[in-house]
């Protein structure tokens, strides 16, 4: 299907407040709604697609916001003010948030003349990092953990004085991201969500989103899915500072790895994620197998964590009869990862 621009991108900041009706606005919520307004023509107004597949699992109205289907197949990066840009430009990520920093930078002039490196942790995924430097980007790779890459992407870029972009821990990142949202409520029918699944890694993703479905409908049901092997947001949340602590292998490799000390986004999960659910790598297998089975869309692993909570939530009975969504982030998954998940993966009855 092709993928066009929404009208609703054209209304202004003031227009777009008004249209999604955020009687409970906050602070993140308003700056998405601005930054949502300010990265038209550099994004795709992705599609909210009705499934009725997962409405008749879960006996509710289901939506899939197909983020996968993003420019570089990734989520959703602001551009920066050209001074800034000629600085140099740092970022860390383990493959999504660095394919969308390439393809901003080459929507930017003055990025394409500047200097711009890469961190990722020695265990990103081979397929993102030869996709990066197919692309042109300039690949370093250190640490066994993305929070180890963080740390060494941040040390190198207050030496060289540029300006470091980390892949969540951010008010601008939070806020972009939080745009996603924002078109949701413009796409949904009587721009009313009860339910919404994101999955969480460092948490800028499920932070902006969440800030504006709650300004929006307070009581919309935020749920934030990570994998078994790697929940250090959950266990955070519960804690009440970040944690460190280990993370296994996953097939959610986008939102596996530690987070940052003292990171932004732990208070606004803290303050608008409602419910915390992790999933196992066979169900995240069978989510991912599932959707290419239903509907022909290819996924990677972290979006399989948000069709598998929801499965668990629709077991329990905790779905039914109302409006869900679940955001669909990554479609960057390696040959050799499919392979493993059709293999091994089963098809939802």
């Amino acid at each position: 299907m092709q993928r066009l621009i929404c009208v609703d991108h054209i209304a202004t900041c003031n227009t777009l407040q008004q249209a999604v009706q955020l009687p409970h606005t906050n602070e993140l919520a308003a700056a998405a709604v601005e930054a949502h307004a300010r990265i038209q023509g550099h994004v795709l107004c992705t599609n909210l697609m009705h499934s009725h597949w997962l409405s008749s699992v879960g006996g509710c109205s289901a939506f899939l916001k197909l983020e996968s289907e993003q420019h570089t197949n990734s989520f959703k990066i602001l551009s920066m003010p050209d001074e800034q840009i000629r600085q140099g430009l740092v970022t860390c990520s383990t493959g999504n948030h660095a394919l969308a920093f390439v393809y901003a930078c080459s929507r930017s002039a003055a990025a394409s003349q500047a200097h711009s490196t890469i961190y990722l942790p020695t265990t990103a995924s081979p397929a993102k990092v030869a996709k990066l430097r197919a692309e042109g980007g300039n690949v370093v790779q250190f640490g066994q953990d993305c929070v180890d890459a963080e740390r060494q992407a941040r040390s190198v870029a207050q030496q060289q004085g540029s300006t470091y972009i980390s892949p969540y821990n951010d008010w601008h990142i939070m806020a972009g991201q939080g745009s996603i949202a924002v078109e949701m409520l413009t796409q949904l029918p009587q721009g009313k969500l009860d339910v919404c699944i994101v999955p969480v890694g460092g948490g800028g993703l499920i932070a902006g989103i969440a800030a504006v479905l709650k300004a929006a409908h307070p009581g919309c049901m935020v749920v934030g899915a990570q994998p078994a092997a790697s929940d250090v947001m959950r266990q955070s949340v519960a804690a009440g500072s970040i944690v460190d602590v280990p993370s296994g292998e996953t097939l959610s490799d986008a939102t596996a790895g530690g987070i940052e000390e003292g990171a932004i986004t732990l208070q606004p999960c803290q303050q608008y994620v409602d419910t915390w659910l992790t999933v196992s790598e066979q169900e995240i297998a069978d989510a991912v197998n599932s959707l290419l089975h239903y509907h022909s869309k290819l996924v990677e692993g972290a979006a399989g964590c948000g069709l598998a909570a929801f499965r668990q939530l629709a077991q329990a009975g905790e779905l039914r009869g109302k409006q869900v969504a679940v955001v669909c982030c990554g479609g960057n998954i390696a040959v050799p990862v499919l392979q493993s998940v059709l293999q091994t993966g089963a098809v939802w009855p």
